[in-house]
């Protein structure tokens, strides 16, 4: 028996919206920019044209993100995670038995906790890019799938937490 959890992080922006939304905020604030340069305050327009390359390339990095999947295999004997981006594809495997999932709480306010499955000095980390609630609800939800140190319950389906986190 076997127990599949797929990740991926919320992206519903599609590249010819996210265009659409780039090429509307630049014919905004570019009448805006030409107004105040037409009045002789011409500055306005190298600072318009850094505020669009910056906005450019947040849409860029937001976009990427959409190919960004986490796949948790566990099996009788195994803990397996395959990470897959835009870089390639990484894949750990870790003992079910020696594997110990942890939630680290950020030190720091701002910042969100790190989920982390741990087996004999390797830690590989989880759902990075999820919210801090669904990350929570997933350590949860791995804990009891994957026990404790020495520990291996047994997999049984539990239909309440359904296939996915999404």
């Amino acid at each position: 028996m076997q127990q599949r959890i797929e990740l991926a992080p919320n992206c519903s922006l599609d590249p010819a919206a996210a265009l659409r939304y780039f090429l509307s905020i630049c014919g905004l604030s570019l009448l805006v920019a030409l107004t105040c340069a037409l009045r002789g305050f011409w500055p306005v327009l190298p600072f318009w044209a850094l505020e669009m390359l910056a906005l450019g390339l947040a849409l860029k990095v937001a976009l990427q993100r959409r190919f960004d999947k986490q796949t948790l295999l566990v099996t009788d004997d195994l803990v397996s995670l395959v990470t897959r981006s835009r870089r390639g594809e990484t894949k750990e495997e870790f003992a079910r038995h020696w594997a110990k999932v942890r939630l680290r709480n950020s030190h720091t306010r701002p910042h969100t906790s790190r989920l982390t499955i741990e087996s004999r000095g390797r830690a590989m980390e989880v759902g990075a890019f999820l919210t801090e609630d669904e990350r929570r609800k997933l350590a949860s939800r791995l804990r009891a799938i994957v026990g404790g140190m020495n520990e291996s319950p047994p997999l049984e389906f539990d239909s309440t937490l359904g296939d996915s986190l999404r």
